[in-house]
């Protein structure tokens, strides 16, 4: 699993999809759900999952399939570096697709390196879909559609982490508003920056988000005792209480975060990572 946690931070933007499934019948469902927590897995995983065609004999087992469907590879993720590596080479970029772009092969370039998409839009719109050559206005239009297609996905997944995860949706409508300045994508995004910083609900939820997040990166830290399996430390042991010194400085913290911001989202997460009650 940490090779899979690695391919993600790696990968992830350039297209690759990780799913998880786990096919053993040898541990219960608590058991996967805190190996998930344990290695903090950024992905889907399943208890059960089918992949038609795919037999799985050997534990773990890592099946990657090319961005054509094609699987290229079955067995120990170990194993399964070089041709991972390989077949993101080989994989169109995500914003720009298939392609090819003969006319505007600079202009594709240019939105891989993720830079001023408010700007490249503008051109697209101005110059390229305006061209009396039919091939260069048809490759402006397909930019212009996955381009847009992007920013408005990148709006609704801010949107949506305004309720949970305050600052990570502030930070995004920023990047947002700063990726895409210049275009009616980034004006929104700017426009939702301004009211949020207005809305006083909002930034408690932010500050009490930010002492959260202390928190939970000190949490991480803890260590697990001999007793326990899994490599995690256990918040209902009290053998791996005792072993950090400073997990009731963390409890005290979590219950002054609750008493001050009680409605916020961050009352409700930090539950779970240490007793309040």
């Amino acid at each position: 699993m940490p090779h899979s946690v690695e391919w993600a931070k790696k990968y992830e933007a350039k297209g690759l999809i990780l799913i998880g499934y786990h096919s053993s019948k040898q541990e219960t469902r608590d058991d996967v759900i805190a190996a998930c927590k344990a290695y903090k897995l950024p992905y889907p995983n399943y208890l059960s999952l089918n992949i038609s065609g795919v037999q799985v004999s050997g534990f773990p087992c890592f099946v990657l399939f090319d961005h054509k469907g094609k699987m290229i590879f079955k067995g120990h993720p170990m194993e399964a570096d070089g041709k991972l590596a390989d077949a993101m080479k080989a994989a169109p970029d995500p914003l720009v697709g298939e392609g090819p772009y003969k006319k505007l092969e600079a202009v594709a370039k240019k939105i891989i390196d993720h830079k001023d998409f408010g700007k490249i839009l503008e051109t697209l719109k101005t110059k390229h879909l305006n061209s009396e050559n039919a091939d260069e206005k048809a490759e402006a239009e397909k930019l212009v559609e996955r381009l847009t297609k992007f920013g408005n996905r990148m709006l609704s997944k801010a949107e949506a982490k305004k309720p949970t995860e305050p600052t990570a949706s502030f930070n995004m409508y920023n990047e947002i508003a700063t990726l895409f300045k210049g275009d009616e994508i980034g004006d929104k995004a700017k426009a939702v920056v301004e009211e949020l910083k207005k809305d006083k609900d909002f930034q408690e939820n932010m500050k009490a988000d930010k002492e959260f997040e202390s928190i939970k990166d000190e949490v991480e830290k803890l260590k697990p005792c001999n007793k326990c399996t899994g490599g995690a430390f256990n918040k209902t042991c009290e053998g791996c209480q005792k072993k950090n010194q400073n997990y009731s400085g963390l409890v005290a913290r979590a219950k002054a975060l609750v008493k001050k911001y009680p409605n916020s989202p961050a009352a409700a997460k930090v539950k779970e990572l240490v007793p309040v009650e």
